[in-house]
C-alpha cells in the first residue's frame, strides 16, 4: 500500500513536471507572435528607438490605417483567397482522395505502374515555360479565377499520405461490405472516408496553407485587380513601401519632418492580418494532424 502511494506520488510529480515544461515552451512559441503583435501596434519611430518589445510601445493605428486606406481592394482579396481556399481545399481533398483510393485496391489493373507515373511528377516537371503555356494557350485560365484553384488541386505527395493511409484501414471491412452487395463507389464513400478524417484534415490543412498563401500564380496568370489575393496584395503594398523608402533622396527625407513612413509597422500589421484565419483554423485539426501524418507517412 505505502509502495502504491509512492507510485502516485511520483506519477503525480511526473505529470506535474512535463504540464510546466509543455506550458514553458508553449509559451515561448507564442512570444514571437504576441511580440510582432504588439509591434504592430505600435509607433515606427518608438519602434525605431526603443526596438521591439512585449507590450505596445506608443500606442499607433498608422500601419492598419495605411493597409485598409484601399478599403475594398482589401476586403475584396480578403474574399478571392477566402473563396480559393474554399474551393481549393474542396477539390483537393475529393481528386486526391479518388486518385488514392484505387491504388489500394488489388483488383484494380496497373495501379502500381499508376502509382510510379504519379509519383514519378515529385521529381520531374515540365518546367515555368510549359506550365504557363499550357495554362494560358490551351486551357485558357488567365484571368480567370480557376487558376487559383485547378493548378494546385491534385499533388503527388498528397496521393502519397492518403494511399498509405487507406492501406492501413482492414480489407476486411471491404470485403464485407462487397459480400453485402456494395460496389467500390459504395464503399469508398461510406466506409473509406468516413474512417479516413484524420488523413482528409491533414491533407485538408496543408491544402488550406498553400492557397491562403498563394500570390505566385496571381504574380503570373492575373491582371485584373478584382481577383487579387491577400497575399499578392500585401507583397505589392510592402514593395511600394520598400520602394518609396528607398527612392527620397535626403531633401524629399527632410521635407518630411517627423513623419517616417511605417516599414516595420506595416510588415508586422499584414502578417498578423494574413495569418489570422490560419491560426484560428489549426487548432480544431491538431488532434487529427499528427495522426494523418504518422499513419500516412509510415504505414507503406
Amino acid at each position: 500500500m505505502r509502495s502504491n502511494r509512492l507510485n502516485t506520488f511520483a506519477d503525480r510529480v511526473l505529470i506535474g513536471v512535463c504540464t510546466a515544461i509543455c506550458v514553458l515552451f508553449g509559451l515561448f512559441c507564442l512570444t514571437p507572435l504576441w511580440v510582432a503583435l504588439a509591434s504592430s501596434f505600435s509607433n515606427e519611430n518608438a519602434l525605431i528607438r526603443e526596438g521591439y518589445g512585449l507590450w505596445v510601445r506608443s500606442f499607433d493605428l498608422t500601419s492598419y490605417k495605411l493597409i485598409f486606406s484601399g478599403t475594398d481592394d482589401v476586403l475584396n482579396a480578403y474574399g478571392v483567397t477566402i473563396a480559393s481556399t474554399f474551393f481549393g481545399v474542396l477539390a483537393t481533398l475529393m481528386l486526391t482522395s479518388s486518385f488514392a483510393y484505387p491504388l489500394t485496391v488489388s483488383t484494380v489493373k496497373y495501379r502500381n505502374k499508376i502509382a510510379f507515373f504519379a509519383y514519378a511528377t515529385m521529381l520531374f516537371n515540365g518546367g515555368l515555360v510549359p506550365n504557363y503555356i499550357l495554362t494560358t494557350r490551351f486551357l485558357h485560365m488567365k484571368n480567370n479565377f480557376l487558376v487559383l484553384v485547378i493548378p494546385a488541386a491534385l499533388n503527388a505527395y498528397n496521393v502519397f499520405l492518403m494511399r498509405n493511409y487507406f492501406a492501413s484501414i482492414p480489407q476486411s471491412l471491404s470485403e464485407s461490405a462487397k459480400i453485402d452487395g456494395a460496389n467500390d463507389i459504395r464503399i469508398y464513400a461510406s466506409i473509406i472516408l468516413p474512417l479516413a478524417k484524420p488523413i482528409l484534415a491533414t491533407v485538408g490543412l496543408f491544402a488550406a496553407m498553400g492557397y491562403w498563401n498563394e500570390w505566385y500564380r496571381v504574380l503570373l496568370y492575373i491582371d485584373n485587380r478584382k481577383l487579387f489575393t491577400l497575399q499578392y496584395l500585401i507583397m505589392r503594398l510592402q514593395q511600394q513601401v520598400d520602394f518609396l523608402t528607398s527612392s527620397l533622396n535626403p531633401q524629399a527625407r527632410a521635407s518630411l519632418g517627423p513623419v517616417t513612413v511605417p516599414t516595420i509597422g506595416i510588415r508586422l500589421a499584414t502578417a498578423m492580418i494574413s495569418i489570422g484565419p490560419i491560426v484560428l483554423l489549426y487548432p480544431f485539426l491538431q488532434r487529427y494532424f499528427i495522426k494523418g501524418v504518422m499513419i500516412g507517412s509510415v504505414k507503406g
